[in-house]
């Protein structure tokens, strides 16, 4: 069996006996194929070495057992340590045994070649990085807070170390990282380094996900502004929600109905039914909002938040979580307060086993809509502040000022409606005395 190792050495053995390895362009070629278990294109192996029909051509005659050759590309079939390396994916430890650097040594005058060679060094090396990050995120979900902090600040001191187009893509990960534990504010920060040398596909993604995390710091026209960038291209649907979301906690309610029916659309050109759940639940929530502003029966909103929940019962319970609490705050607001308070119980639930923090301070402010206890809505802001999500801990303060009035709290609430550009929450908030009331 012709294994090759390419972690931490070059080198490549039949049967745990070492062979000669070939020279130049040959070596090259012999690498290039042993790194990819799948094969490699006639494309991509013309571009990079011209042509290769044969292991004659290729200056592999002694490797000739193990190439095959046909009219798509060649694959190699012997195996390899960065194969089973890149099987083990998130397992840390394992990972740690085999860890190298990628072809340790070799350099090449082909420059289509060591750009490549360059970029699956780094590829490497960022499945330990993403392994390291992933351990850093759990040890801190169980409160192990300190190794999880070694962990990340290991990843920094390699971030700050790599060229920039390499940097970039460390920063995707250490903005996921920031994102898993609730840190939008970094997640920002991490995002917004990435962003210039980013393209393509990779950009439209970073923008969007940076559009996420700009609407649950507050910063709403920021946020709309940027999505509204992304005009084209697999991430322009999922662009057009988090933007109609934008809108909607602005206040801006007529456009984030408008924006949410193109997510919609969007969604249903792409078949995509988590899209289609999200649009419709912005697009229930606006039309909630405008139905309790003119004291008039949420029809529409119902049918919308109806709408989604439906769909989800395609995808699986763990997505139904907030469409049902639109639901139940719906039918709270129209007076079907029993329905209204089953939807909400079972929403509550459902996002607790999700472990969706969003739905779960949803439901929340469902169940203070249906049955005015003060402690829903009091929880619904501890779990709004827990998760940094600054729109919805202005909607939970604004309900527990309903049944505490507290003076400081009523100014926070028109700090934070400020700081959102929400006027009707201003205002809102603005009825209750605060701490400069004379």
């Amino acid at each position: 069996m012709l294994h090759a190792s390419l972690l931490g050495r070059l080198e490549f053995t039949l049967n745990g006996s070492p062979l000669a390895l070939p020279m130049g362009r040959a070596l090259e070629l012999l690498v290039f194929l042993a790194s990819s278990s799948q094969g490699r294109s006639t494309a991509d192996l013309e571009a990079m070495f011209g042509s290769v029909s044969d292991s004659s051509s290729a200056g592999l005659t002694d490797y000739a057992a193990f190439l095959e050759f046909d009219a798509d590309g060649v694959r190699f079939t012997g195996s390899s340590d960065v194969g089973a390396y890149r099987s083990l994916a998130s397992d840390l430890k394992g990972l740690s045994k085999l860890r190298g650097k990628f072809c340790p040594d070799l350099t090449s005058s082909n420059t289509a070649f060591q750009a490549w060679l360059e970029a699956e060094r780094f590829a490497v090396r960022r499945i330990f990085l993403s392994a390291l990050l992933q351990n850093a995120a759990q040890l801190a979900e169980s409160g192990r807070e300190r190794e999880g902090k070694a962990n990340l600040e290991y990843v920094q001191r390699e971030s700050a170390l790599l060229e920039p187009r390499f940097q970039a893509e460390l920063c995707l990960e250490l903005a996921r990282y920031h994102w898993r534990l609730n840190q939008p504010e970094l997640t920002v920060r991490m995002l917004e380094a990435a962003l210039p040398n980013l393209s393509g596909a990779v950009r439209d993604e970073a923008m969007v996900n940076l559009g996420a995390a700009l609407v649950r710091v507050g910063q709403l026209a920021d946020a709309a502004s940027l999505l509204a960038s992304v005009v084209s291209g697999a991430s322009h649907g999922w662009a057009l929600a988090h933007r109609a979301n934008a809108q909607r906690f602005a206040g801006q309610l007529e456009a984030a109905i408008a924006t949410a029916d193109l997510a919609y659309h969007a969604a249903a050109r792409d078949e995509d039914g988590f899209l289609a759940v999200s649009a419709l639940c912005v697009k229930g929530e606006a039309l909630l909002e405008l139905a309790i502003a003119a004291k008039s029966e949420p029809l529409e909103a119902t049918i919308a938040f109806g709408k989604a929940f439906g769909i989800t019962e395609m995808l699986g319970e763990e997505s139904s979580a907030a469409p049902l609490a639109g639901l139940a705050h719906a039918h709270a607001v129209w007076g079907n307060q029993q329905k209204a308070l089953e939807q909400a119980e079972k929403a509550f639930k459902r996002a607790r086993a999700a472990k969706d923090s969003a739905s779960v301070i949803r439901a929340l402010l469902a169940l203070y809509a249906t049955t005015r206890i003060g402690s829903f809505a009091r929880n619904a802001l501890t779990e709004a502040r827990s998760f940094n999500h600054l729109p919805l801990e202005l909607l939970a303060t604004l309900c527990v000022l309903e049944k505490d009035p507290d003076p400081a709290l009523a100014q926070h609430a028109i700090t934070l409606a400020r700081q959102t550009g929400n006027a009707a929450c201003e205002t809102q908030a603005m009825r209750f005395p605060t701490v400069e009331s004379p």
